[in-house]
This record gives structure tokens, C-alpha cells and sequence, in this order.
């Protein structure tokens, strides 16, 4: 039975509700009165709660999280075995899983990747080195906390690694499971490699390796599949992480990397050495050569020999039987002879078939040259041959994307070419200068993508805003010139989506206050501060400059800025009440990024105000986008608020998570 909210337990940890649920347990939001901390409740469920066994693997998790203290594992802080009420307590992490996170961003840039990889490992390799093996690692059981942190949650299998031979259960979801596992039911360190691997393998590609159209699909995947490669999937990916991740996910325990320390080791050397030359240099396990691709189509090349030796064996075989016969029963003389002829007839013929594949390899290599990676993969698709960029540089005879050159040799089926592909032309034409009115073809480029170019080819440029009702958000409108050829700077012009959001600010000099006031509410516009000055060669007050241009156009809810000058004989004010006013000046910090964690949040900022006994909220700041990482200075001269009210608060507010970062309270008085 679910636990209802406010339910105190153990007159101490009150519910505040449900957060989710696993296949044993239920997991609850809760507070800790004594210590007045937020906490995670992990409650078994009801229908395990007599069963022995059950309760015994519940317990064996809490004895095992416990263990643990590392700043990339959840953190236990208490258990409790009470009749027929069993849960333990534990770290409530504010963030989303490492899943969810992979499905946000479709995929994970390789070095983001491997600063996310690097924390998990710090905190696994704790774990195995205190003799505990997780056996359920995938992204669901990782946190990304706001702060940028990654931590591993549920040690809910967990198993001492000296009980690794007990036959138990297979219990490691079936997309990240290790194949000792699923044959077998039995794990140790390396098994949490392979599903750290299999996770890797998701971040990178966005997909998990091997899929199915049931569990027992992926598990026999597992088992017998070839191992999927992430250049595969995803050309842009270092050689060297290509290998670490296929390596971590070999079938044998033995040809894994052997502890999770030493595949960290690896990724770090991937951050230097992308293209991997490390590897070579080690000579892998003995210099054998099981690793690496020069390995791998050196261990095809051996399997090949070995079927040849082995034909060779069976034919010799079948000519001694042959032999026998002719010996023993002359009567079969004939039909042995005609037998004899048909089979060297066949040997001749597929020894004939074999040549001809290797040759007609030879002559359509060149062929690939000016055609993309899958234009020329389909080209060599009948012999299983791969393409990897290797390099990428300027031609003005290839397009951008288009193979210009790859290194010469001899190529047999199953080989891996590493090809250099054209970046296109140095000089970049937006449009036809013969059509000047045609551009089409340049609005359906980024400017992030335009960018891109630009700064690979060194060419100076200047960015200015407009509003388009036909061109979206982040286009490029249109440049100055046809292209980077022709004479003059570089100004290029971006939309900044349809005007029905922004809105042009008025011209504010000249006006009185109120007038002003009244002109920017109009247009949705949001007061800011106002500075006043006083005036000796002026009679009446007025708008004496205004923060943002007049003309300009912003987004609705944008705050606005005075300074007004009063005059000498200004007109008294037509209220008796003076405003109450507050100010602020504060640092607030938005999050931290952490190792391979970036991004931005949107902030806004509210002060919030008691009014006969409801909250009033009124924004001081229309939302900005802040680095992940960075600080917000939080300084306002002039903050109105209420009309006899001495007290507010002011809430900086993560507008996309509605999470409040950071408060503080004001003191409200009279103004003058």
C-alpha cells in the first residue's frame, strides 16, 4: 500500500509525496524533522514485505549503499527494519537521469561524454574496490544533478564480488545487461564495465546497442550480435573513443578492460590523443594484437586462414577416402572418377569467384573518389568495407562533405579506410549575384551553421538583429555582398523571429514621468529603475534619457530605465502618497556546470508582497538566459513596491524548472 502524504514515519521522516517507482520498492520525497533536511524514502512494497528472500536482498542493499561515501554515488543516510515497514533513507538529488538527459539532447558530444564517463568512474571504482559490484548500471540509475554532478543511484542488486559465483537471477536490465550475466546469472567487476560501456555507447549514438522486439531478442544480442561500433553510427567520433567503448563491450569478461579504473585511464588519454596513437604503442595484451583496427582485420585475416587450412584438410581427407574405395572396390571406379571431377570442378569454380572479388575491389576504389561516405559505402556494400573521416580540408573541384583522397594499398573485405574529405570551397557564395533577389537557398542557413564557416575559414563579420514574419528564429535573412569575394566587411542580418513578440521602444525624452510610465506599460514594456537629477536651468520635469534606444526592438516584458530631471517649479504631484521603495545589490550564483556539463538557464525575477493576505507577484526582471556556471549581478537602484508595505521578497527564479535559485528580503520606505 502507497504511503499517503504528510504520513509521518517513524516520528520522523514526514511524506511529502511520491517521486517513483522501482520493481520493489516504492521511492518518496520526505522530510527530516529532526535535522530539517529533504531526503528520498526507498519503501519496499507491501507484497514483498513478508517474503524472506526479498527482505534479505533489501537489506543487502542498504548494508552495501552504506558503505559508500563518494560524490558520484547517492548517498545513504539511515535504514530501518520495523516489522513489516523496511526502507532506507537516502541523498535526494535535485536533477534528471542521465536518460532523460540523452533523450533531451538526441546525443552527447564526445568530450561532454567523456567528462560525464569520468565521474560515474570515479565513483564505481570506488565501489568495486570496496568488494561491491552495482550490476544494474544504465542511464536510469544515473542522476544529473542541476548542479552538473552525475551520480549513480540504486544499488538495489548490488553484490559483494567474493559472491560472484552464486548462481542467482538475472536481474540487469536486459539494453546494458552483460553477456556472463544473461548466460549465466553470475557477475563481477567487469560485468559493470560492459553496462557502463553499453551506457557510453548510448550517450554517444543516442540509441542503445543492440534492440529487439522482445527482452529475450536483446539478450540473445547480446550473446551472439557483433559488437556495434559507435563510428558506425556517428562518423565524427575519435578513433580512440571508437575503441575504448568497443573494447568495454567485448563478449569475454577476460578481453575487457579489467578494472574501471583502467578504461578511465584510457578516456582521459582520449582527450589528448583523440586519433588513439596511444594504443598502438602499448601492444595490447602482448603484443597480439586482439585490439584496435589492425587487430581486428588482423584477427579476420587469421580467421580466413584458418577456414583455408581447414578445406584444405577436409578435400585431402575426401581424395585418402577417395584412395580407399578405388582400392577396395574397383567397381565404383567410375562413379569415384565422375564424384572426383564434379568436386574439382566446383573448387576450381569458387577459387575463380574469390579472384574475382579481389580484383574487381581493387578497380572500384577509385570510384569513390567526389562521392560522400554513404555514397561510397553503398558503392562498396557487397564487401563490407567502412569509411571514417579522417581529415577535412578545403577544395575548390569537391564539394563540402565529398571524399577527396584516401591513403593508398592494397584493401580486402572488412577493411576499415580512414578518408579526407573536401570542407568545400575557402570562399563562401551566399547567393547568386546575377539573382540578387533569390535567397531562398541562404535563409534556410543558421546562423549558428554560417558561423561555423566563417570562423573555420577566418573571415571577419558583423551580426545585426531583425524581426521576420517569414524567416525563423536563428536564420540568416540576408548579407551585404553575394559572397566573401567581393570587397568590404561582412554584415550579415538574422531574424529574430516574427514581431508579433517584440515590440519597438518609444521615444521617452522629452516626456514628463507619467508620461513616460504610461508609454512603456502601453506597449508591455516593464518599468526599471528610475534616476532622478536635479535641474537648475529648467522649469518643469522630464524623461532626460532612457536605458534602452528608442526604435529598438525587444521582447515583451522587457524592463525599461528613466532619468528624469527635475525642474525647478515642477508640478506637485497629484497623490499625496509617496512611493515605497527598496534597492539591491547581490551576487547569485546559476548552478554549477561541472565537468562536461554546459548549458544556460532562464532567469526572472519577482518581488512577492503580502496583500491582504495573497501573494502578489510583480516582475522586477523579464527572463535572460545565464550561463550554467556563471553569476548574476543582481543590482536595482529603484525597486517600487505596495504603497505602505515595509516588507518583500525578492525570488530569482529558474523560469524553465520553476525552481527558485536564490531570495532575499527587503526592507520597503517612503520615498524622499
Amino acid at each position: 500500500m502507497k504511503i499517503e502524504k504528510d504520513t509521518l514515519l517513524q516520528e520522523r521522516y514526514r511524506i511529502e509525496g511520491l517521486i517513483g517507482e522501482g520493481g520493489m520498492s516504492y521511492v518518496y520525497k520526505a522530510k527530516d524533522i529532526k535535522l530539517g533536511r529533504i531526503v528520498a524514502l526507498k519503501v519496499l512494497k507491501d507484497e514483498f514485505a513478508g517474503d524472506a528472500e526479498f527482505v534479505n536482498k533489501f537489506q543487502n542493499e542498504a548494508k552495501a549503499a552504506a558503505k559508500l561515501n563518494h560524490l558520484n554515488i547517492v548517498s545513504t543516510f539511515d535504514t530501518v527494519d520495523e516489522g513489516d515497514l523496511h526502507f532506507i533513507v537516502m541523498e535526494l538529488v535535485e536533477g534528471i537521469t542521465l536518460k532523460n538527459f540523452i533523450q533531451r539532447k538526441g546525443k552527447i558530444a564526445e568530450r561532454e561524454a567523456i567528462g560525464i564517463a569520468l565521474q560515474l568512474i570515479d565513483g564505481i571504482d570506488l565501489a568495486h574496490k570496496m568488494g561491491i559490484v552495482h550490476r544494474d548500471i544504465k542511464p536510469q540509475n544515473i542522476i544529473v544533478s542541476t548542479e552538473g554532478v552525475v551520480k549513480i543511484a540504486d544499488f538495489g542488486i548490488a553484490r559483494a564480488a567474493s559472491q560472484e559465483t552464486v548462481n542467482t537471477a538475472v536481474m540487469g536490465s536486459v539494453h546494458y545487461i552483460s553477456p556472463e550475466q544473461a548466460r549465466l546469472g553470475v557477475s563481477d567487476a567487469r560485468s559493470d564495465i560492459y553496462s557502463f560501456s553499453c551506457t557510453l555507447y548510448e550517450m554517444l549514438t543516442g540509441k542503445v546497442p543492440y534492440a529487439g522486439e522482445n527482452s529475450m531478442a536483446v539478450v540473445f544480442s547480446h550473446l551472439e550480435d557483433p559488437i556495434p561500433r559507435v563510428r558506425d553510427s556517428v562518423k565524427e567520433i575519435s578513433k580512440a573513443l571508437d575503441y575504448i567503448v568497443w573494447r568495454g563491450m567485448q563478449k569475454k569478461a577476460s578481453l575487457r578492460y579489467q578494472s574501471i579504473a583502467d578504461m578511465g585511464e584510457d578516456l582521459r588519454l582520449a582527450l589528448e590523443d583523440p586519433d588513439g596513437s596511444f594504443l598502438s604503442e602499448r601492444e595490447d595484451d602482448g603484443g597480439k594484437g586482439v585490439f584496435g583496427r589492425n587487430g581486428l582485420d588482423q584477427g579476420i585475416s587469421n580467421l580466413y586462414k584458418g577456414l583455408a587450412i581447414a578445406s584444405v584438410i577436409l578435400i585431402v581427407g575426401v581424395f585418402l577416402f577417395l584412395g580407399y574405395k578405388v582400392v577396395g572396390l574397383l567397381r565404383s571406379v567410375q562413379s569415384i572418377s565422375s564424384d572426383e571431377t564434379k568436386l574439382t570442378e566446383k573448387t576450381t569454380e569458387d577459387s575463380t569467384q574469390v579472384a574475382i572479388t579481389i580484383s574487381a575491389l581493387d578497380s572500384l576504389l577509385p570510384g569513390i573518389i567526389g562521392k560522400t561516405i554513404p555514397e561510397a559505402e553503398d558503392i562498396l556494400k557487397n564487401y563490407d568495407i567502412r569509411l571514417y573521416e579522417d581529415k577535412a580540408e578545403f577544395s575548390d573541384e569537391y564539394e563540402e562533405g565529398q571524399i577527396i583522397s584516401y591513403p593508398g594499398g592494397q584493401y580486402n573485405s572488412h577493411s576499415r579506410i580512414y578518408v579526407t574529405l573536401s570542407k568545400g570551397s575557402k570562399d563562401l557564395e551566399f547567393y547568386d549575384p546575377k539573382n540578387p533577389e533569390d535567397l531562398s537557398s541562404l535563409q534556410k542557413m543558421s546562423i549558428a551553421e554560417l558561423e561555423r564557416k566563417l570562423q573555420d575559414r577566418n573571415i571577419q563579420y558583423s551580426i545585426k538583429e531583425e524581426a521576420s514574419d517569414t524567416v525563423p528564429a536563428g536564420y540568416v535573412i540576408r548579407t551585404n555582398k553575394a559572397g566573401t569575394k567581393d570587397a568590404g566587411a561582412l554584415e550579415i542580418t538574422v531574424s529574430t523571429g516574427a514581431a508579433s513578440n517584440l515590440v519597438a521602444v518609444p521615444d521617452l525624452v522629452g516626456m514628463t514621468e507619467d508620461e513616460a510610465v504610461l508609454a512603456i506599460q502601453s506597449e508591455g514594456l516593464v518599468v526599471g529603475t528610475i534616476t532622478y537629477v536635479s535641474g537648475t536651468s529648467v522649469d518643469a520635469d522630464y524623461v532626460l534619457s532612457q536605458s534602452i534606444l528608442s526604435g529598438t526592438m525587444v521582447e515583451q516584458g522587457q524592463a525599461v530605465s528613466l532619468t528624469v530631471i527635475r525642474g525647478q517649479s515642477s508640478k506637485p504631484s497629484t497623490s499625496t502618497e509617496k512611493a515605497w521603495v527598496s534597492s539591491i545589490n547581490q551576487s547569485v550564483s546559476i548552478g554549477s556546470g561541472g565537468p562536461g556539463v554546459q548549458g544556460t538557464v532562464l532567469v526572472v525575477v519577482y518581488l512577492i508582497q503580502e496583500i491582504d493576505g495573497e501573494s502578489r507577484y510583480t516582475t522586477i526582471q523579464s527572463a535572460r538566459s545565464y550561463a550554467l556556471g556563471s553569476e548574476m549581478q543582481l543590482s536595482i537602484n529603484r525597486i517600487v513596491g505596495a504603497t505602505g508595505l515595509s516588507k518583500g521578497t525578492i525570488e530569482v527564479v529558474d523560469a524553465e524548472n520553476d525552481r527558485v535559485l536564490a531570495s532575499f528580503d527587503l526592507e520597503f520606505h517612503p520615498e524622499g
